[in-house]
């Protein structure tokens, strides 16, 4: 894919593009059998300043490890890994090349039962927030994580406010995984917090004083 539909097709199924430092570089430059001489990687160069490379997911990671001469023409903004030495190269971001994507949080199921306020305080004390599941990749993760849940439901970060639902990390709702009947556009006041049902595999507007095992997500 271009650098950008790579990029979008990243944040739909993953979390980003991937960001990586020399070491992990190394480590991803192991198919030495690839057509390719580079992957894309989360890495751009910035509108207002030329000089400087930004990681696609704001991340502080420096960008230290390019090849020699590297980067060199203005023209070529995002950034790859060339395969054979595990180097940074400034590529035209209209090529097509494969990309490695990345997943910047784990999920754990906690096995105790909070109400959804309970297990959103316990989340954000405990490791980071109360889980997002805004792709296919994340909600199948969120499904192999419940297996052992001791509740028919399983609270995740999904918020009614405002007239919309949302991800309390800030995800967008283009992947949507509601019951077959839709999306309630306007559920009842104690109806606006978001549960996984075990059962049905579904989302679920739920009271959000009922208690429930609940999903956190945490850094890796």
């Amino acid at each position: 894919m271009t650098w950008n539909d790579a990029q979008k097709y990243c944040r739909e199924h993953y979390d980003d593009l991937s960001t990586t430092n020399k070491e992990e570089a190394e480590m991803l430059s192991i198919d030495t059998n690839s057509m390719y001489l580079y992957y894309w990687l989360g890495l751009y160069r910035s509108s207002d300043n030329p000089e400087k490379w930004i990681w696609s997911g704001g991340e502080s990671e420096p960008a230290d490890y390019w090849d020699i001469d590297q980067p060199n023409y203005d023209y070529e903004c995002c950034g790859g890994i060339r395969l054979s030495n595990s180097k940074l190269h400034d590529v035209p971001c209209s090529e097509t090349l494969p990309f490695y994507c990345m997943n910047v949080f784990a999920l754990v199921l906690v096995h105790q039962n909070k109400t959804w306020d309970e297990a959103l305080d316990y989340c954000r004390k405990e490791y980071t927030d109360l889980a997002s599941l805004s792709s296919e990749t994340t909600m199948e993760e969120g499904i192999n994580k419940i297996t052992t849940s001791q509740t028919a439901y399983v609270w995740t970060g999904l918020r009614f406010m405002s007239g919309h639902w949302f991800w309390l990390s800030g995800d967008d709702l283009q992947y949507k995984a509601w019951p077959a009947e839709g999306e309630i556009q306007c559920p009842a006041e104690h109806l606006r917090c978001g549960a996984l049902d075990i059962e049905e595999k579904v989302w679920k507007p739920t009271d959000r004083e009922e208690r429930h095992n609940f999903l956190c997500l945490k850094k890796p």
